[in-house]
């Protein structure tokens, strides 16, 4: 039997966090046979993990620290450079994802795994999924994602200052649970919520969902046999952290309005809890009356066993307005707690243990309906049980089939659409690295849009003349655009996929071998995304492995229906699309720039699904005459061109659009923040031919290899060092220095 893995950020006792407290009464409910075969990945805990073979016998670990991640060895595993760290200051979710597939890719070389766990906050499957669609990566495993809470449903619960740190973590949570081939839900009210939230397609969702309720444990203590009764002088509790999707100021003033209905009451009530944010705590505090802050205890939060004793003999009421599942609940009630819940949270709702009147009382989700349950919870008529939570079986055991991975290869026709205006000096280089792929059914369509300059024109006369038959120009008569010429190339490319490339661009030559074979195993993707590096000169480009990286990096999370509305997240113009696709949305020939945006926008909207690599496979020329390095330079400009794409195809319906233009103007006004600090903070380098000379002779400095290059470093230090020494003499010489100095300057030397 093969391992079973669990990818997480958090684990209990080591770290605090109820995904870690789920996953560690996971692992000490198993059987001894699971258990001997499971394997913790642990990433970026802070903390120490002394005494983990003892709590958890036969379980593995693995600690992943992704700020320590070296993409070099990564590079070699995939056979593609790795863009570093510091690329992905917008998506550090995704630079964690690229980590932890790497520290996967090491441990398959020692165990063959069966399951593969990840949490759905944080996106950590992300670079690990993508690649098992891509290469068969871990191929014989089941990936899953339980949900827990992703930051989606966080922004979504919580008011915050939203980032595009948080737009793209929201889009690459959604990826994980779209191309994982299980989707975990601890209950199935939270599970119909999260697929709602996510907008994603119910039959699909239907097939891959395993509900699985995990156990509760309660710390050395047997759970409660009854329900405490009601007492006038009961604590009411809130257990839960002091944060706003938790509600406490929901519960600050339920709690006081029934202190003040209930004159008989004269318990106190109790928020012993972490707070994350003191800002947060003091407005908390600031909601409880003066007169009623004596009955207020906001006291620490006490050991795990002094806690359970205090819970035992409360009422605790839990107001949150979301949860998957809460922990802190059930804890709750078997420790014979009355308890007391939101009913507007669907971990609470019908279809789950909850049961009003039998094991809870249940309010609205409102300070006056909390009022009333609390009212109920103190009748002395009432009487509860503890709740009985279901056995469901392990979600590794009741598998749903994995459709899709056994599909026999073939290598179809792909047309390769290059674009061409003025690009002659660059066109052969690109033909080159097309010649030079891995993948041998091509066809080259080249479509000139009306070159003038005379080097252009004889390059696409020679290619005229060429018998080739993989080797199609096509001449248009007069200049119709960037745009129009992609159109003309996709109708004329026989293929059955079409790669894009501009035609001073560079590709990997395994890139095309990689998107059509895993585009042939996924029918339900329609297009793959590389990640992309820039370049000056094609020697620049690093192998696999080098200690040396491109000038600067383009990272994609390929459907990025959220973030990709205020900048291009989605991909470069480079990428490589089943035919019919881009017959349905061809390029918007109305658009000065950014039609391959605008492209990728339409495509979100219509649900269209991409995979996404996470090595570089594409290699972008910058040149500072390129029309996009004119579009981005001008700040005047650019925002117009940018409402131009809005205001077009991307969105389905006029009141659409609508929303679509005042997205527009908020990506523009961030744009416009951005340039104004940009001048105090970066210098760009100038685009000249020392400039270039310079850039190239570091990147071949960076290719040797450390001996070599500390040797050479040393000799030119001492060569530097003799040279200073006689141009000093000299000049002493030529200036008449005395000859008392000279056995000073000797010592100089």
């Amino acid at each position: 039997m093969g391992i079973l893995a669990f990818v997480t950020f958090e684990l209990a006792p080591f770290t605090p966090g109820g995904i870690g407290r789920v996953l560690h009464n996971m692992l000490l409910s198993m059987s001894d046979e699971d258990r001997n075969r499971s394997l913790v990945i642990l990433v970026d805990a802070d903390g120490a993990t002394d005494g983990f073979a003892e709590l958890f016998p036969g379980v593995g670990l693995v600690r992943v620290d992704t700020a320590r991640h070296e993409p070099g060895s990564q590079a070699r595993t995939l056979g593609a450079h790795v863009a570093p760290q510091t690329v992905y200051g917008h998506s550090p979710h995704h630079w964690r994802s690229v980590a932890v597939q790497q520290a996967l890719a090491e441990a398959a070389t020692r165990h063959a795994f069966d399951y593969v766990e990840f949490p759905d906050w944080g996106g950590l499957g992300f670079a690990t999924i993508q690649e098992q669609r891509l290469r068969r990566f871990l191929d014989d495993a089941v990936i899953a994602v339980r949900l827990h809470n992703a930051h989606r449903g966080l922004l979504q619960a919580e008011a915050r200052a939203i980032s595009r740190s948080d737009l793209n973590l929201a889009d690459i949570e959604r990826k994980c649970l779209r191309d994982c081939d299980v989707v975990v839900g601890q209950l199935r009210p939270f599970a119909d919520m999260t697929r709602e939230i996510f907008a994603l397609d119910a039959v699909d969702w239907e097939r891959r969902l395993v509900i699985h309720t995990p156990p509760v444990l309660l710390d050395g203590r047997e759970p409660a046999r009854e329900t405490i009764p009601p007492a006038s002088n009961q604590s009411i509790r809130f257990t839960s952290k002091v944060q706003p999707v938790k509600r406490p100021d929901l519960f600050v003033r339920g709690v006081a309005g029934f202190m003040r209905r209930d004159s008989g009451y004269t318990g106190s009530a109790a928020v012993n809890a972490h707070a994350f944010e003191p800002d947060y705590r003091r407005y908390i505090d600031s909601l409880i009356p003066s007169d009623l802050r004596p009955r207020f205890d906001a006291a620490a939060n006490p050991g795990d066993r002094q806690r359970q004793a205090m819970i035992a003999a409360s009422t605790v009421v839990v107001p949150s307005d979301i949860e998957s599942f809460c922990l802190a609940a059930y804890e709750a009630s078997l420790l014979g707690a009355r308890v007391v819940l939101n009913g507007a949270n669907p971990a609470f709702g019908t279809d789950t243990p909850w049961i009003d009147g039998e094991n809870c009382v249940k309010f609205d989700g409102t300070a006056l309906g909390l009022t009333d349950a609390l009212e109920r919870i103190f009748s002395p008529t009432l009487h509860l049980r503890p709740v009985s939570l279901p056995r469901d079986p392990w979600p590794w055991e009741h598998l749903p089939p994995v459709v899709g991975r056994d599909v026999a290869r073939s290598e179809p026709l792909v047309s390769v659409v290059i674009p061409h205006f003025n690009l002659g000096a660059y066109l052969p280089e690109t033909i080159r690295s097309i010649l030079e792929l891995s993948y041998d059914n091509i066809e080259i369509v080249v479509v000139d849009d009306a070159s003038v300059d005379e080097q252009s024109r004889f390059i696409i006369g020679e290619l005229q003349r060429k018998e080739d038959p993989r080797l199609k120009v096509v001449a248009l008569e007069c200049n119709r655009g960037l745009a129009n010429a992609r159109n003309v190339g996709v109708a004329h490319a026989a293929g059955d996929y079409i790669l894009t490339l501009d035609a001073d661009d560079l590709l990997h030559p395994g890139f095309l071998s990689l998107a059509v074979d895993a585009l042939e195993r996924n029918p339900e993707h329609d297009f793959v995304v590389p990640q992309a590096g820039y370049f000056r000169e094609a020697d620049e480009i690093p192998l696999p492995g080098e200690q040396s990286n491109f000038i600067d990096y383009a990272i994609f999370t390929g459907e990025a229906v959220i973030a990709g509305l205020t900048e291009n997240r989605f991909s470069t113009a480079t990428a490589v699309f089943r035919k019919p696709l881009l017959q349905r949305f061809p390029y918007r020939e109305e658009l000065r720039a950014y039609e391959d945006w605008d492209l990728y926008l339409r495509l979100s909207q219509a649900d269209v699904r991409c995979l996404v690599t996470t090595g570089v496979y594409f290699y972008y020329r910058r040149r500072a005459e390129s029309m996009i390095a004119r579009c981005e330079a001008d700040t005047r400009t650019r925002p117009i061109l940018v409402h131009d794409m809005m205001r077009g195809g991307a969105a389905g319906s006029l009141h659409d659009r609508g929303r679509f233009l005042a997205i527009c103007a908020a990506a523009t006004a961030e744009s416009e923040a951005r340039q104004v600090k940009e001048p105090y903070q970066t210098v760009r380098l100038p685009e000249s031919r020392f400039m270039r000379g310079a850039l190239k002779a570091h990147g071949y400095w960076t290719r040797l290899p450390a001996s070599v290059r500390l040797i050479a470093g040393g000799s030119v230090l001492l060569a530097w060092r003799g040279a200073r020494g006689v141009v000093r003499i000299w000049y002493r010489l030529r200036h008449g220095f005395p000859r008392r100095s000279w056995p000073r300057l000797a010592r100089t030397l």
